[in-house]
């Protein structure tokens, strides 16, 4: 097996799903269900060897026990289901801070106004440094420094106002085909 798969890779992404949700439609004390590709899996834990997965999954629910409570995985041979129980959602509301930039971006996007002029607005209040792709119908923006928000948001603009959906960066480029140095918009 990988001698130390990034469990906290994973630990962190589940959180900041569970915090997003929160922020966007309140706290549940329901289990919640996230599913990732198979291919996401490996990329958060670090795996090289996809048939390592549910060795590394099985030792990762016993790492965060703790905090997130009896996980519940189930997959196929692409996608997986974590089952994360109310202790688990708790302990995210409890421990967990939402990014800043989240609550601004979640605040600016839920406005019937609201434009792509706003979402870039919003980046600009946390950086001078960010990254502005455009897609066939959507825009992509993500800050270049990571540590402000490491996720990358592909906002859509239609007749019902902002759609936005996010990704890691890595699933972002698995997914597009991202392998160029894009340009920095710097503000």
């Amino acid at each position: 097996m990988n001698p130390s798969p990034n469990w906290q890779a994973l630990e962190k992404n589940i959180c900041d799903t569970l915090k997003e949700w929160e922020l966007k439609i309140g706290y549940s004390k329901e289990p919640v269900e996230l599913y990732y590709p198979k291919e996401s899996l490996c990329s958060l834990l670090g795996l090289a060897e996809e048939d390592l997965l549910k060795e590394a999954l099985a030792s990762f629910c016993k790492e965060v026990k703790g905090r997130l409570g009896e996980l519940r995985i189930s997959g196929s041979q692409k996608n997986y289901c974590i089952r994360i129980p109310e202790d688990g959602s708790r302990y995210v509301k409890d421990h967990i801070k939402a990014s800043p930039f989240l609550v601004k971006f979640l605040e600016a996007v839920r406005q019937p106004e609201c434009s792509l002029a706003s979402v870039e607005q919003v980046f600009c209040e946390f950086s001078g440094r960010v990254v502005k792709e455009k897609e066939e119908k959507a825009y992509i923006f993500y800050f270049e420094d990571a540590g402000i928000d490491e996720y990358v948001y592909c906002v859509e603009e239609d007749a019902f106002g902002l759609q936005y959906h996010r990704f890691t960066r890595e699933d972002y480029q698995a997914l597009y085909g991202k392998h160029h140095k894009p340009s920095v918009w710097a503000h």
